[in-house]
Formats: C-alpha cells, sequence, structure tokens
C-alpha cells in the first residue's frame, strides 16, 4: 500500500501593496520583492504626507493563530515602540472583546497587562443630610499646580530610570546570596540597560547534563542551576516587564514569542519578528498592516449555503449556520458573527474595531 503524504493548507492572503494573492509560506518573500510596494513607498516619501512622517527602525512581525493558523497577519512598527501599542494593535484588530488581561512571553518572561485600578482613597462616606448640600467643586489654580509638580516628578523619574546603583537596588543580606562575581561585576555597571545586558549574556549559558556516576559532576549541575535562578530573579527585578517595555529591547530579528489574550477562554497567538529595516513611520498610526489572511469560508452545517454565524463557545464544522437557519437560536443569546479572527465564536467576539473591519481588496 502507498503511504500518501500529507499536504500542508496554504492559507493563502493579500499583500497590502498590489493586492497579489501568496500562500502564507510565500508572503514574507514576497514583500521582501513587491515592486509596488516599492513605488508606493517611494511616493508616499515624496508626498506632503510622507514629509510628517518621521525615519525609525522597523521591525517586520509575523502574527498567527497558535491553534488556527489560517488566521495571520504580517505588520510593520517601531521597534523603539512599547509592547503595550503592539497589545492595543492586537485587541483592536483581532481578539478585542470585554477588556479581558493580556500577556506576551517573551523567551522566559511575561510581560503583561494591568488591571484597572481605582484609588478608593478618594471616597468619603457622608451621610444623607450631608449629601443635600454637596457642592460641585471645579479645577482650582492649586490643583493645575499640583498636577504640573507631579508631571515633573514624574519626567525626573523617566530621567533617572537608567541609573544603577546595585548597594541601592537590593538588600545587602539578599546579595549575600548571589554568586561573588555576579555581585563584583554588577557593582562596576551604573546603568540599568547594561546591567540587563550582562544578566541576559549570563542567561546564555547552557547548562550540560551531569555525569550520574560522578558525584563532582551532578553538585556543579545543581550550582550551575542555582546560579541561572539567581540570575533571573536579578533580571526579574531589574527590567521593566510591564507593557511600556520597548520592543528593540526585549526582542530582536528571528526571536519567536507569544501572546494571550484572556485567562478564560484563551486566543493564543505565536509571533516572530522576520527583519527590521529603515523607513518612514507614521507617529499617528505606527502600526502598518501589510499582509493579512483571507477569511476562511465555512458552510451552514444544515444546507451548506455561506455560513454568517457561529454558536458561540463551540467553534467548528457544525456549529455554523446561515441567516435562515440561525433563527432558532435567536432567542438563546449565543450567536457570534463568523469575522476573520483567531478569536471567532470565543467568548462575545463579534469582529474588529472599525478601523480594521476591511479586508484588502483581492
Amino acid at each position: 500500500m502507498i503511504e500518501q503524504t500529507k499536504v500542508k493548507p496554504g492559507y493563502s492572503g493579500i499583500c497590502k501593496f498590489c493586492r497579489g494573492e501568496f500562500d502564507r509560506a510565500k508572503m514574507t518573500q514576497h514583500l521582501k520583492n513587491c515592486k509596488e510596494r516599492v513605488r508606493l513607498e517611494a511616493e508616499t516619501a515624496k508626498s506632503p504626507k510622507g514629509k510628517k512622517f518621521v525615519r525609525s527602525k522597523l521591525f517586520h512581525i509575523v502574527l498567527e493563530g497558535k491553534y488556527n493558523p489560517q488566521y495571520w497577519m504580517h505588520i510593520e512598527m517601531p521597534a523603539e515602540a512599547q509592547l503595550i501599542l503592539l497589545d492595543d494593535f492586537i485587541r483592536a484588530a483581532w481578539v478585542e472583546c470585554c477588556d479581558h488581561l493580556s500577556s506576551f512571553q517573551i523567551g522566559e518572561f511575561y510581560y503583561k497587562s494591568e488591571p484597572p485600578s481605582f484609588d478608593y482613597s478618594s471616597i468619603e462616606i457622608i451621610g444623607p443630610d450631608e449629601a443635600a448640600s454637596i457642592e460641585v467643586k471645579g479645577t482650582t489654580s492649586e490643583d493645575s499646580e499640583e498636577e504640573d509638580e507631579e508631571d515633573l516628578e514624574d519626567s525626573e523619574e523617566d530621567e533617572n530610570y537608567d541609573k544603577f546603583d546595585l548597594e541601592e537596588e537590593f538588600d545587602p543580606i539578599l546579595l549575600e546570596t548571589i554568586p561573588a562575581d555576579i555581585v563584583a561585576k554588577l557593582q562596576t555597571i551604573h546603568s540599568r540597560d547594561d546591567a540587563s545586558k550582562y544578566l541576559r549574556e549570563e542567561l546564555k549559558v547552557k547548562i550540560p547534563a551531569p555525569n550520574d556516576k560522578d558525584r563532582e559532576s551532578v553538585m556543579q549541575y545543581f550550582q550551575r542551576h542555582d546560579r541561572q535562578r539567581a540570575v533571573k530573579f536579578l533580571i526579574e527585578m531589574i527590567e521593566d516587564h510591564s507593557l511600556y517595555a520597548e520592543l528593540g529591547k526585549v526582542l530582536s530579528v528571528g526571536q519567536k514569542f507569544f501572546y494571550t489574550y484572556d485567562f478564560g477562554s484563551s486566543t493564543n497567538l505565536n509571533l516572530r519578528i522576520v527583519s527590521e529595516r529603515e523607513g518612514l513611520v507614521n507617529p499617528k498610526d505606527a502600526v502598518m498592516v501589510v499582509a493579512r489572511n483571507l477569511a476562511p469560508e465555512f458552510k451552514c452545517s444544515v444546507c451548506d449555503a455561506p455560513a454568517t454565524l457561529i454558536f458561540g463557545g463551540a467553534w467548528g464544522d457544525g456549529n455554523t449556520y446561515c441567516k435562515k437557519h440561525a433563527k432558532k437560536y435567536e432567542g438563546e443569546g449565543l450567536l457570534l458573527p463568523i469575522v476573520n479572527s483567531p478569536r471567532v465564536g470565543v467568548c462575545g467576539y463579534e469582529g474588529p474595531g472599525r478601523k480594521y473591519a476591511h479586508e484588502f481588496d483581492v
């Protein structure tokens, strides 16, 4: 019996510039050589609109659904942009439904969104008699002065952020648990970025497997693991692992990383930095979609007509319906529109924000 070779699906998509249709695997190469892209970018650079753009190092990033890779996108954005800009884009273009939390995993570290906070100290409990005499107060000049002082303090903190002093950052008792050579090296470093680079290089050191029959080899193996745990701890303490970290400081060309939106009904994405280049970017719209997948087609599970609705929480064949056959579920509140997103049919997702609602013209 001849064994048949399985052919991976192509998952075609559209180039923004020439509107050509290409398989997912060939899109990266096409974008490098797209003549229409070169023409349009040169035209934009000479236009009045292009004169408002700024020159920056740009990352070319590929995004795809981890468990549904038929959904994919190529984007470009500044390497100096913060992760929160990429998070905002992903939410607006692909996943946002109920303001869930999200995170990026880059190597062994997580960069997470923060839940909304509320200053409960501003709440004052008053009696019913006092409520009637409440006056609406506007902002006074004193309030404005206080806000200006706070802004000045914030700007000073930003300027001092890169300054690094080991003794000021860590308790001496804690430093006694860190390998002496690492402590000695960090004492000579006075830049947070430089300290981070040194520790990241330390983290790259591979730990060879021990010889189980050699006691000394086993001891060295565990000592090296303890050393790496100490390095990871220091990195966590020194680096900014919020979404305000800059892409260029935590990512490099060829690196893969991951994204999760919603830690209940999760949507998971794989991402990769394909390349970097110098180019012009619109400061008001720094993320540019340069290619994306063609929307997968779904058939009605009853009549095989094109489906437009999906039974929420039950993704896949047998749960998609045309408008006619979806009527029997209308009262249950579980029908969601079929949209070009890896979050289709999940939670309350009904599609992207207006800015990303269009598809490229074929």
